[in-house]
């Protein structure tokens, strides 16, 4: 591979810090928390009995959340791909994740200033109705309106990593790239489902995530930038 390509390690990490990202955080602590109640209220019988449903729905929980992050990006990937003269999606995509890096940025350096990226309400409103209902099909519903409420208020990762995959001429390899870089969204949420069962290890994630939610958006805004700066030269 070229210096200017995108290797299992970079797409790793960054899918991993897209994951921890306060938002995606902050949600996926709320939720699992919520579907795991949910799940857990329905059932009776023997302590074992009970953490396997309730891991059952965080499973589907996070499936629906896979696989809408998954959708967008296939999405995402086409219409760039329909612009490949003059690598014109590429330059697109490279060009908005870097506004947005620098909108974490100024989020994690400057707080007091400008808007914070943020959830839509009426997503958000919606995933917790279904997430409620405590049924598998409620859950996936869930996991998948969660995915995308992520991607306004944090997918400024997704969008760089998207402009570098764009700009390769193997398309296989992309394709391959992005379902790796999708599980490393999703491995957060697995260690907090694994978690679930420790009440403590919830608290201190919880307290965690709200204490370094400066230090985070930092990560976020300049892993966006990296990448995009690199799709950029990927390109000319």
């Amino acid at each position: 591979m070229s210096h200017v390509d995108l290797d299992l390690v970079t797409v790793i990490l960054a899918g991993f810090v897209d994951g921890l990202n306060p938002c995606a955080i902050a949600v996926l602590l709320v939720f699992v928390s919520a579907t795991l109640l949910a799940v857990g209220a329905t059932m009776e019988g023997a302590v074992a009995d009970r953490r396997r449903a309730l891991f059952r729905g965080g499973a589907v929980y996070i499936a629906g959340m896979f696989v809408t992050y998954l959708l967008i990006g296939l999405g995402l990937m086409g219409f760039a791909g329909g612009l490949r003269e003059g690598h014109v999606g590429t330059k697109i995509f490279a060009v908005v994740a870097i506004a947005w890096s620098l909108l974490a940025l100024q989020e994690a350096l400057l707080p007091e200033l400008g808007e914070r990226l943020h959830m839509p309400p009426m997503l958000h409103d919606s995933a917790q109705r279904w997430v409620h209902r405590a049924s598998l099909p409620g859950l996936f519903v869930a996991g998948s309106l969660i995915g995308l409420c992520t991607v306004p208020c944090s997918g400024s990762v997704y969008i760089a990593v998207l402009a570098l995959l764009s700009s390769r001429n193997d398309l296989a390899e992309a394709l391959a790239y992005l379902v790796v870089y999708d599980l490393a969204f999703v491995v957060p949420l697995v260690l907090l489902l694994g978690a679930a069962a420790t009440p403590v290890a919830m608290r201190s994630l919880a307290r965690w995530q709200l204490h370094s939610r400066a230090s985070l958006k930092l990560a976020l805004g300049l892993v966006t930038a990296f990448v995009s700066l690199a799709a950029l030269a990927a390109v000319g």
